[in-house]
């Protein structure tokens, strides 16, 4: 058989000179002997040798990335487009440009300003907004005050329930679905929102869910009262109460809604002088400090999804007397179905994630506003 050509082998990767043996054919060029047959010795070619004694420098000379010279975007504007956007944060990418041309007399194009700050870390975020005087001294004191009080009953072993309300109405839904490509992820709703559903809810990490009431419209001071004076009854019939907690106070955290106000006052008429009874105002800005607002993030969570499942309810009359009637009433289903989801282990979770801020608070130190 006639014999196939041989392939030309590879030839190995060609070694580059370590700084020592360039250091030896400087050494001989600056005494004057035959430099060039110590390159040949010492892996370095003729070009290579000529461009080391012209420049001086035995270190290896870099290799890779770009020239300081061709390089557009220094690290110089990339750190001032990061005090740009710490000044403020919702400038877009041609704001910054612009702004990178007036100070350094640099054009750059959008998508290379994105590329430079994804390197530190920099993406789009969803905007929180935050008052000027949610980290005032005077609010910070406040919520100080409130902090040492709490750890003063958690320290005693009081009974401690937290109470609040939230209320959505027929336009609670995902903000976000899922389409084919080039069509639009739409979901038919109704004319109008409608009236809001108000959910009172109280939640303490020892049962859970402790008490919770729906209401049609809005609430008013006298029936947040009642309210109240439903939770403390339900604490002190409560078989976790009376096995564990007997002689012990009944503290209940509410933040200051109006709704909330003369609640103190209410009730003083109504249950007279109860050593046993405490309501504890929580400072203002503070819902990193109330475990029930995560708690109710979960459930407008599940409400979400059985609104999803029963969307045609909506539109569908039935036996109702008018359709009005027929969508409270699914607000409502919806709202008995999903109170469940919070249970002892969801409030004990969002108790401990209030800790981290509740360190904050007793130190005076500036927090992230929000749950």
């Amino acid at each position: 058989m006639p014999q196939q050509p041989s392939r030309p082998s590879t030839p190995p990767p060609r070694r580059l000179a370590t700084q020592e043996e360039r250091q030896r054919v400087l050494t001989a060029f600056e005494r004057g002997d035959d430099w060039l047959t110590v390159a040949k010795y010492n892996n370095m070619s003729r070009a290579a040798a000529y461009w080391l004694c012209k420049a001086g420098d035995p270190s290896p000379p870099a290799r890779g990335g770009a020239r300081a010279s061709v390089v557009k975007c220094t690290d110089e504007i990339v750190k001032a487009m990061e005090g740009y956007l710490d000044a403020e944060c919702t400038l877009t990418l041609t704001q910054l440009a612009d702004k990178v041309l007036e100070e350094f007399g640099v054009e750059l194009s959008t998508s290379t300003i994105s590329a430079k700050l994804a390197t530190k870390l920099i993406t789009l975020k969803q905007i929180r907004k935050e008052p000027t005087t949610c980290k005032n001294e005077v609010n910070k004191m406040k919520r100080f005050l409130f902090a040492q009080q709490l750890v003063e009953h958690q320290a005693k072993g009081d009974y401690i329930v937290y109470y609040d309300e939230t209320n959505y109405n027929l336009f609670c839904m995902r903000s976000q679905g899922r389409a084919a490509k080039g069509k639009r992820a739409v979901v038919k709703t109704t004319p109008s929102k409608g009236k809001n559903l108000q959910i009172q809810c109280t939640v303490s990490v020892e049962d859970g869910l402790v008490l919770y009431q729906l209401q049609r419209g809005s609430i008013r001071m006298d029936m947040n009262a009642a309210f109240v004076k439903s939770i403390y009854e339900a604490v002190k019939n409560s078989e976790t109460y009376c096995n564990f907690y007997g002689g012990k106070s009944v503290i209940i955290v509410l933040d200051n809604a109006p709704a909330h106000n003369q609640t103190e006052t209410r009730l003083a008429e109504e249950l007279g002088e109860h050593s046993e009874f405490v309501l504890l105002r929580l400072g203002p800005y503070s819902p990193m400090l109330n475990p029930i607002e995560g708690c109710f993030r979960v459930f407008k969570a599940k409400v979400k999804a059985f609104l999803a499942v029963h969307l045609q309810r909506m539109f569908d009359q039935g036996a109702f007397l008018s359709l009005t009637e027929a969508r409270i009433t699914l607000l409502e289903d919806a709202a008995n179905s999903s109170i469940r989801c919070i249970n002892r282990h969801l409030v004990t979770s969002m108790a401990l994630h209030c800790q981290r801020a509740m360190a904050d608070t007793l130190k005076m130190e500036d927090m992230q506003y929000g749950t």
